[in-house]
């Protein structure tokens, strides 16, 4: 249990050494799961992303084998609680890749602060000292390095990540991609008038011979219950097991991770798992979690032998449709595709940002070699990039790899597919 009178006692000094504004400054960090639920009533009053949300963390922390404790950073002013940091300690393999290419994936204890970590007063002083807390944390040795989801580059949070660290403990090399949202119109044409006309009509032109396949009546099912879980766990799996994000370790599978994490949303009422069918044969789906008036993709895959009807597209916009018209009463104001880019994401988004992961090293031989091999990597990964985009060959090879993993993946059981780091 953590001695929190110590805690708060040590932080607030430290504090209160940096300038008169933060004298009433104090910080006590939860690192047990008693600790966490006094903050329950400031978190969710709060807001933020569905990742920060206070039940998803606990349910990670409860049930994903990697996770030791949470580790919660919570900063008060006046003794009111003003923002925390959320993460989670865990042991795991750090995947350090080269494009799709995994090259390394060394042990290492992990803080882990979970997209959208900061919630409440995301002032640039606080964002400071959450981070100076970090820093101490890895000083004393609780983890071998930090790590910090896709933090909006223009965010304080990612500023002071990038400079409070010690130089030899900053990293150097964070990548950023964008992050794509879609405003819900109040109608379809909405949606399809931001693609050009020539996508528009290819898109309506496959969507017809879609329906009109011999293969049986084209349908969509939306599972929402968790009476429905196994049934479209089944039919998903038929599709998942196909696709290239199968070769990668990631996307969909039925593993035990998954379906806590699905069967929480249907639990908590967010579940909108959205199944394609020709006849009886599921051909693509769509998942995502509808938390307040934002519908989260989680993930998304079709059938590839259907490919040429764009499925996975078709799909989509039969769902975005039920948004904008407003299917059950459900108010979806915002469509949130999730970071990383993609055409499809492009064509309809309304609003992007861009968003970067960034580590915090630990003062450590262990943190030091961690951040070698991050330099190192992200170091040949951004050169490689730089030549294969001027010369206009990396969509070409995306798309070779990406069909070269989907023909892998048909031969990997979803239980032998490793676990996305």
């Amino acid at each position: 249990m953590l001695n929190q009178a110590n805690a708060m006692t040590q932080t607030e000094s430290a504090a209160t050494s940096r300038s008169a504004n933060t004298s009433k400054v104090k910080i006590l960090i939860a690192r047990t799961l008693d600790e966490v639920e006094p903050l329950r009533k400031a978190w969710t009053s709060w807001g933020g992303h569905r990742d920060s949300d206070i039940d998803v963390v606990l349910m990670i922390i409860g049930s994903y084998p990697e996770a030791i404790r949470p580790h919660v950073i919570a900063l008060y002013r006046n003794g009111e609680p003003d923002a925390i940091l959320i993460g989670r300690l865990e042991k795991k393999r750090i995947a350090f890749r080269i494009g799709y290419l995994t090259v390394f994936r060394p042990w290492a204890r992990t803080l882990n602060f979970v997209y959208g970590a900061l919630r409440g007063n995301a002032s640039s002083e606080n964002s400071e000292i959450l981070i100076g807390e970090v820093v101490r944390c890895l000083k004393k040795d609780e983890a071998d390095v930090a790590f910090l989801e896709f933090v909006p580059v223009d965010s304080p949070l990612y500023e002071k990540a990038r400079t409070v660290p010690g130089f030899l403990s900053r990293d150097s090399h964070p990548v950023s991609q964008l992050h794509e949202l879609l405003e819900v119109p109040s109608s379809i044409d909405g949606v399809y008038h931001r693609m050009s006309s020539k996508s528009r009509g290819e898109l309506r032109r496959k969507m017809r011979k879609l329906e009109a396949h011999p293969a049986g009546e084209l349908r969509i099912v939306c599972y929402r219950e968790s009476t429905e879980m196994d049934r479209m766990f089944a039919d998903v799996e038929r599709v998942a097991k196909n696709t290239y994000q199968r070769g990668l370790g990631a996307g969909f599978s039925d593993t035990p991770k998954v379906r806590e994490r699905l069967g929480l949303a249907a639990r908590k009422g967010w579940l909108r798992a959205y199944v394609e069918y020709l006849g009886d044969r599921p051909i693509a789906f769509w998942i995502g979690m509808l938390y307040g008036d934002t519908f989260f993709g989680e993930y998304l895959g079709f059938d590839v032998e259907f490919r040429q009807f764009a499925p996975g597209m078709a799909l989509m916009m039969k769902g975005i449709e039920g948004f904008c018209t407003r299917v059950k009463g459900e108010d979806v104001k915002k469509l949130d595709f999730g970071p990383g880019h993609a055409e499809y994401k492009e064509a309809l988004s309304t609003q992007s940002w861009r968003e970067a992961a960034v580590y915090i090293f630990g003062p450590t031989v262990k943190g030091a070699f961690l951040r070698l091999v991050r330099m190192t990597t992200q170091s040949i990964e951004q050169l490689a990039r730089k030549v294969l985009v001027s010369t206009a060959i990396l969509p070409r090879l995306k798309r070779i790899w990406r069909d070269r993993l989907a023909k892998r993946s048909k031969s990997t059981p979803a239980e032998n597919v490793p676990t996305p780091d």
